[in-house]
């Protein structure tokens, strides 16, 4: 969306700068969407894990996990890298790290639209000064 939103028609200049509010406020909008959902994936994560310690330490009620109590006696030490390669951790960690990575690329279009007036305010005074105004 951004590669399309990005073009400045060099032609109609005052429609590229009319478009600059609407633009930020699209992107803006994505932006704390993205945040808030990061946000929630992060508590997510964080109650997750707290349900796997209790599953690999042994002291999960039956009820909570299929195959709760945890069949192989685990040392609290080794308790970490058993949640390591838990999947439903990993999938929660994969989610936020996606979350993140759209959340980094809208601060930067954020930026490239702050700077959309200024690159259409230079192409007009490059047009000025070629022109002989």
């Amino acid at each position: 969306m951004w590669e399309k939103d990005s073009v400045i028609d060099d032609v109609l200049l005052d429609q590229a700068s009319i478009k600059i509010p609407q633009l930020h406020s699209r992107y803006l909008a994505f932006h704390n969407h993205f945040s808030l959902l990061t946000k929630r994936a992060i508590s997510e994560l964080k109650t997750a894990e707290h349900q796997k310690w209790l599953y690999y330490s042994g002291k999960a009620e039956p009820e909570e996990y299929e195959n709760a109590p945890f069949k192989h006696k685990v040392a609290k030490a080794e308790i970490p890298r058993w949640m390591a390669a838990d999947e439903d951790l990993n999938n929660i960690e994969t989610k936020i790290e996606y979350y993140a990575c759209t959340v980094n690329t809208l601060n930067e279009i954020l930026k490239q639209i702050h700077q959309m007036s200024y690159n259409i305010k230079n192409v007009i005074a490059w047009r000025q000064f070629s022109g002989g105004v």
